[in-house]
């Protein structure tokens, strides 16, 4: 090819480039990162319209900084500009939110994990999965949020922090992620993908599995790179399922831990007690905490995690560490006084 073939094809891309319509939804490779180990890194549409859905019908948490006499939460810059756009814009959208969520009250999580299962703008089809068919219509809320509120250009305008936020991943993610991998046993070839989401809570991290069974792990706005938060909510994936396998063996039968209880935890919420245990010290081994940081764990009604981090070196299956972390749970709370 010629030298002015060439720069006329490079210009032409640079203007593609350029083009907020492309920044908006049509750049997937542009907006997204690499890590030296090839996580990907990467802003999405889909996430992005839902949490502006969700901000526009009153999801309001964050850190408060004032209680009286009215609470101020404190928002990213982002989300405050997305706000004021959405909370303001085609009430026609918000009506319809309203219906389906009263129509289908379920976790966050769940709209997820459907989302990420779905087409990106317009949303011609939603998730396939039939344990996701109870949020069939999403979609279509979804693609009136998009058009309704003008949300390509409004995300396009916030490439720049979305990206800078993107960036600080690059570098510290890849060795605890890795480790673990193979503190969990996960296969090498399980896709991982971290996606900014400036419109959650401060520190907020939220971690689902895609179609192929790839690990989606969604943080919010932080100071830092919360990458702690990154592998705890990874290992969340794979320790929750068995985590649930043998709370379900113990239905009816087993009293709650004295640890849940100590730590007010209900018995119908046992299950995400010894699944947020398991994770902290999943996440404190990889990221190599300091002891101050196992301590404030231990503070928080998590004692003998150190422990159980330990349990992963010795090779056994997950099922049985979960087994015996939960009796160490037990074993571990100290006297009451």
């Amino acid at each position: 090819m010629g030298y002015l073939a060439r720069m006329i094809r490079l210009i032409a891309l640079l203007t593609l480039v350029a083009a907020p319509a492309f920044a908006g939804s049509k750049g997937d490779w542009f907006a997204s990162l690499y890590t030296g180990e090839g996580v990907e890194l990467r802003n999405d549409e889909r996430v992005f319209t839902l949490f502006a859905i969700f901000n526009a019908m009153g999801f309001d948490q964050g850190p408060v900084t004032r209680k009286d006499p009215i609470p101020r939460v404190v928002y990213h810059p982002v989300r405050q500009q997305v706000r004021g756009r959405v909370i303001g814009g085609d009430p026609e959208v918000r009506k319809a939110a309203d219906a389906f969520f009263d129509a289908h009250p379920t976790a966050i999580r769940r709209y997820l994990s459907y989302v990420v299962a779905s087409d990106q703008p317009p949303f011609a089809a939603g998730a396939k999965a039939k344990d996701l068919a109870e949020l069939k219509g999403l979609e279509q809320l979804l693609a009136k949020a998009w058009t309704g509120w003008k949300l390509e250009e409004l995300m396009a305008s916030v490439q720049v922090e979305y990206r800078k936020s993107l960036k600080g991943y690059l570098s510290g993610t890849d060795f605890p992620l890795n480790r673990a991998r193979v503190m969990l046993k996960v296969p090498e070839n399980q896709e991982a993908l971290i996606v900014v989401n400036l419109l959650d809570a401060q520190d907020q991290v939220r971690a689902v599995s895609g179609e192929a069974g790839e690990a989606f792990i969604i943080v919010g706005p932080s100071d830092k790179p919360n990458v702690e938060g990154v592998i705890r909510e990874y290992a969340r994936l794979t320790v929750e399922p068995a985590v649930a396998k043998q709370v379900s063996k113990w239905a009816g039968g087993v009293p709650v831990l004295k640890e849940a209880q100590l730590a007010g935890v209900t018995d119908q919420s046992l299950q995400e007690y010894a699944t947020a245990a398991i994770c902290n010290a999943i996440a404190l081994r990889a990221v190599e905490a300091p002891d101050a940081a196992w301590e404030a764990a231990n503070s928080k009604g998590y004692f003998g995690i150190r422990e159980i981090a330990r349990m992963f070196d010795e090779g056994k299956p997950l099922d049985t560490i979960v087994v015996d972390a939960m009796q160490k749970l037990e074993t571990r709370r100290p006297a009451k006084k």
